[in-house]
């Protein structure tokens, strides 16, 4: 072939190609997804877009429009910046309201102009609570609220009083901090959410129990291992070692009705590590020695008509024993004798003695117990199991295990209605609360005074516990006198 016709076909064959060429990139055209939207909660939606082209765009922006309206007047922009790649990309934005529908639809800035995508509807969640723990405490107690579509604005209230949000984790869970307390323990708790309020159905209660203190004892006396019992509005302390040194003659008394202190005159010996109860008491030693069993005294007493009688003689040792009333007859149990299980019934109406069965552990006059219906309940200081005696019966039944400080012992327990109030025992400023019925318990306010001191006596008058605390030898002072509203905030 002619070489000028060959080259003639060439320049042809490369002139076609050329404008086909040129025909195809006119025809390439770039499209626009709003896939789905891949997270949605009550404040924040994540939605998925995506670019569709078989080459890079040169894009100064994309990215979501959000509105309220179809018209998308006013939108939410979700701007992602410069784009090149064709793809997928994922726009965020937690400025929704809750429970409100809105249209959303993706868009990118390209030379030739805005370019939108395909509308979705959506409609962000309602939020809602599930729980919050602990249900108790003090002030200043860190709290967890777990329920969901929390926004990043919730408050958290406990009555009117709110509380500091110290972190929202996940949308779904609120650590706040226990706000001061009002009047009442028990208070609502409620999360306001946006504009939305979430109460639970539960309410928090707040640990109670105020401590006041009043006029300290107004002798240099320090009691140990001494007597106490209550007279109506009177209570009596005395007997046992004055700063665990010298035995005791004196006893005092306290009147409510004065709010003073006097001496009274007791006209029996003194005695160190007697028992004493409601209306009795007596035994113990009648000097204070390593071994208190060379000395006992079998002297038994009973405060009748605001006078101090004195009954026949014990039948027995009891020296560090405790003693309880229930159903009309005096018990005394434990102590240092034998293997301090010993137990005896003195009844009332016959002023009789027997001997009964034995305790289920060691007890003696520094074990907590406490009295609720008709039966007496006892702390052993080593395992924490709680027995009971019933009154009737007089037999031993397991009811719990104890969950505050037993150190080496000295705590109280008394009851107040359909309360148990137990604590404070030495070197302890634990104090709790039980609800017999439930066996559950709670915690209270701690004893703000010094713990290294005994409870020399406890009494109770209208719902308060007043207790005479003597600090330990090494603790300078006299006795402190306080009183206890378990309930007071």
């Amino acid at each position: 072939m002619d070489k000028s016709k060959v080259a003639l076909f060439s320049l042809l064959v490369v002139l076609i190609a050329f404008f086909s060429s040129c025909q195809e990139e006119s025809d390439i055209r770039t499209s626009l997804i709003t896939e789905e939207v891949i997270y949605l909660s009550g404040e924040r939606a994540r939605i998925l877009g995506r670019i569709l082209t078989n080459q890079n765009v040169a894009a100064s922006d994309h990215g979501f429009y959000i509105s309220e309206n179809e018209s998308f007047s006013q939108p939410i922009i979700i701007s992602l910046g410069e784009r090149v790649a064709p793809g997928r990309f994922i726009g965020e934005t937690s400025e929704l309201d809750i429970q409100k529908r809105y249209f959303v639809k993706s868009f990118i800035s390209l030379p030739e102009g805005i370019q939108f995508g395909n509308v979705l509807e959506i409609t962000t969640l309602s939020p809602d609570v599930d729980s919050f723990f602990p249900q108790n405490g003090p002030v200043g107690t860190t709290i967890t609220i777990k329920g969901k579509n929390f926004t990043s604005d919730t408050k958290v209230f406990f009555g009117d009083r709110q509380a500091q949000v110290l972190r929202i984790d996940f949308e779904s869970s609120i650590t706040a901090l226990v706000p001061p307390s009002g009047t009442t323990a028990l208070e609502e708790v409620k999360l306001v959410v946006q504009n939305q309020e979430l109460v639970f159905d539960n309410k928090f209660e707040y640990t109670t129990g105020k401590f006041t203190q009043l006029p300290n004892f107004p002798s240099s006396l320090k009691l140990f291992d001494n007597i106490y019992f209550q007279n109506g509005l009177e209570f009596f302390v005395g007997l046992g070692a004055n700063n665990g040194q010298s035995i005791n003659p004196q006893i005092w008394k306290y009147s409510l009705e004065t709010n003073n202190w006097a001496q009274v005159d007791f006209p029996g010996a003194p005695l160190w590590k007697a028992f004493s109860g409601k209306n009795y008491f007596g035994g113990g030693a009648s000097v204070i020695s390593q071994n208190a069993q060379s000395s006992p005294s079998r002297d038994f007493w009973k405060f009748e008509n605001n006078n101090f009688v004195k009954l026949p003689d014990l039948p027995f040792t009891a020296i560090d024993a405790l003693s309880f009333e229930l159903e009309d007859k005096l018990f005394v149990v434990g102590g240092s004798a034998g293997f301090g299980t010993d137990s005896y019934r003195y009844t009332i109406s016959t002023g009789q003695w027997q001997k009964i069965g034995n305790t289920p552990f060691a007890i003696n006059r520094t074990v907590l117990n406490f009295q609720h219906g008709n039966k007496q309940y006892f702390v052993n200081p080593v395992s924490k199991e709680i027995y009971s005696i019933d009154g009737e019966t007089e037999l031993w039944s397991f009811f719990g295990i104890y969950p505050g400080e037993i150190n080496s012992g000295s705590a109280f327990g008394l009851t107040l209605g359909n309360r148990v109030i137990t604590g404070m025992a030495n070197r302890s400023q634990e104090v709790w609360e039980l609800n017999p019925l439930s066996g559950s318990w709670v915690k209270k306010n701690a004893f703000p005074g010094n713990p290294i001191a005994r409870n020399a006596g406890v009494f109770i008058h209208d719902n308060l516990i007043y207790i005479l605390r003597s600090g330990e030898v090494q603790v300078p002072g006299p006795m402190e006198f306080w009183v206890l509203d378990p309930f007071g905030l």
